[in-house]
């Protein structure tokens, strides 16, 4: 069991463990054991999970990841989607681990993201009473189409919307309203990841600018940004996926991550 490779794959908002289908099969083909868990409460029924998930903090979410990683039996590659993205790179600050890919990642503290096509998306939560209390509902069918899976067949659209769930309105609020926020659950102590960190962008993401994870890869000491052309937000999703992967290969093969011995 020692010389079993971990990697660890953290999915979005809306989403569960098992979007990970295709991109899971990509790893295993590779020889890791992959794990792919569900944030909390994203694995109850759409109505229950919107009745709990509302006041959990990117603290929980972080305390969950950082307790599956410590339970391994060697240190995991960590590869976060979005806000899972910000997920892992909040784990990682305080586990040990192999390395962390962040991918259309969501803002850490400090680095700026409300860009318009964002906002379309993520506003109208906002603008309701105590946001923070309250479930984040998916985004209607016509914003997912046109700002999420913009460049991706409406075929593989459908099919993951048809499986969003509810996610933390309290989340939302940590990352948009930073300076309210005494915990300071979205910052990452930066300096504390001294393992290999591969941020990746996509061209035509409308839901994370690409700037956002351009910059977060400027935090890191070892930190690198590379950019999936044509691709919408879903990065590990059909079409754009054998590239990313590729990338992903790259990356991994030039810093020896999860290397033989």
């Amino acid at each position: 069991m020692a010389d079993t490779k971990h990697v660890v794959l953290i999915h979005g908002t809306w989403l569960r463990g098992d979007s990970w289908a295709d991109t899971r099969a990509e790893f295993e083909q590779r020889g890791y054991t992959v794990h792919t868990p569900t944030l909390r409460f994203h694995d109850l029924p759409f109505e229950e999970g919107a009745k709990k998930v509302g006041p959990v903090s990117l603290r929980d979410y972080a305390d969950d990841l950082a307790a599956l990683v410590e339970a391994l039996d060697s240190p995991p590659l960590l590869i976060g989607h979005s806000l899972g993205g910000l997920i892992a790179q909040l784990a990682a600050a305080r586990t040990r681990h192999a390395g962390v890919v962040a991918a259309c990642t969501a803002p850490a503290a400090g680095i700026f993201s409300m860009y318009p096509s964002t906002a379309r998306i993520f506003l109208p939560h906002y603008l309701q009473s105590r946001p923070w209390d309250k479930p984040l509902y998916p985004t209607t069918w016509k914003l997912f189409r046109s700002n999420i899976s913009n460049t991706h067949t409406e075929e593989a659209a459908l099919e993951l919307y048809a499986d969003l769930v509810c996610d933390s309105g309290r989340v939302y609020c940590e990352m948009a309203f930073t300076w309210l926020d005494r915990a300071k659950a979205a910052s990452v102590d930066f300096a504390a990841v001294t393992t290999p960190v591969l941020a990746i962008g996509a061209e035509s993401d409308k839901t994370v600018d690409p700037r956002v994870p351009r910059t977060t890869a400027t935090k890191y000491r070892q930190g690198t940004y590379v950019e999936i052309p044509r691709s919408d937000h879903l990065v590990f999703v059909g079409e754009s996926l054998p590239l990313t992967m590729s990338r992903i290969d790259d990356w991994m093969a030039r810093n020896n991550v999860l290397s033989a011995a």
